[in-house]
């Protein structure tokens, strides 16, 4: 039997990949590239999430041990005798002093004003944006994030502005000069005699701090001039600003002469489009379309921290 020899060595044997088979391998190398952007990205999300926590939890806490150790060195007088210091017994049953020994002075400890705010395309009511609180010791001034955002999605509505605080000092001729503090986000000042929540009580013994024009004036001759100049405890935190800062009135025990306050505040950062009010997260989702067009979602992080104190100071 004769072969063709010359036949079978032209023969050629072909391979390759076919265009189905090239179509599904260029498919699943785009699948796999961007689960891994998809990765890394979260990770890096969770990453700069779990830094700003961070610095949101270290300096929560310093405000803490501030607030406290103002609290700890306070005096240990009962608040509702402020009541008959600043207040004139009436001849009404509803007098204003009345009105202050039944309500335990609590005005005199505790000041806030609340206001609607805009986040996205929500309007959120009844929000506190400016307030303070008075140990007795130290008085505590502070300001709303949604002052500080900077984005006109986020912001407090209606003519209310930042609570400024206005004081008087001593000159070096020895005259009583007006200073109007700087606009602060945590202002704290020496204040024994809690003018600043005085003040912002009113005349009619109403809580609505600092009135309408978001003054806490302490320039009156009875409450004279500030001895220390005052400090904003958040100045160095650009990123950080506090939500809410609230205080009850302290239960007191006379047997030992003590008095023990409890204390919360909400601090967060000023972006990220942050409702206090939310009953979910507190931090819009860029999924959330009813708050639409708000950023930095990555950059946002909120706490809330509740202490208790004793006052036994002199």
């Amino acid at each position: 039997m004769w072969y063709n020899c010359k036949h079978m060595h032209n023969r050629k044997v072909l391979s390759g990949f076919t265009l189905v088979e090239l179509s599904l391998s260029v498919v699943f190398i785009s699948i796999l590239s961007l689960a891994v952007v998809i990765i890394v990205m979260n990770s890096i999300s969770s990453y700069h999430r779990g830094v700003i926590l961070n610095q949101v939890n270290t300096t929560g806490m310093e405000i803490v041990n501030d607030i406290r150790a103002s609290i700890q060195n306070s005096s240990a007088t009962s608040v509702k005798s402020e009541c008959g210091n600043v207040y004139a017994e009436g001849v009404a049953a509803d007098s204003i002093l009345k009105k202050c020994e039944n309500d335990f002075g609590r005005n005199f400890i505790f000041a806030t004003r609340t206001a609607s705010v805009k986040i996205g395309n929500r309007t959120v009511n009844n929000v506190p944006v400016y307030g303070a609180i008075c140990t007795g010791n130290y008085s505590y001034i502070w300001n709303s994030g949604y002052f500080y955002t900077g984005d006109t999605n986020v912001r407090v509505l209606g003519d209310v502005s930042q609570a400024v605080l206005v004081y008087k000092v001593v000159d070096a001729a020895g005259v009583k000069q007006t200073v109007t503090a700087p606009i602060s986000k945590l202002l704290k000042l020496h204040d024994e005699s809690r003018s600043v929540c005085i003040a912002a009580a009113g005349a009619d013994y109403i809580t609505g701090a600092g009135g309408a024009n978001n003054r806490f004036d302490i320039t009156s001759e009875a409450y004279d001039v500030v001895d220390e100049a005052p400090i904003d405890l958040l100045e160095k935190s650009t990123g950080l600003a506090l939500y809410d800062l609230s205080t009850s009135v302290p239960a007191e025990s006379t047997s030992v002469n003590n008095m023990f306050y409890t204390v919360s505040f909400i601090l967060g950062t000023v972006s990220g489009g942050i409702n206090v009010m939310s009953t979910g997260d507190f931090c819009t989702t860029p999924g959330d379309l009813d708050n639409g067009s708000i950023e930095n979602f990555d950059y946002c992080a909120i706490n809330k921290f509740n202490f208790a104190a004793e006052a036994n100071g002199g």
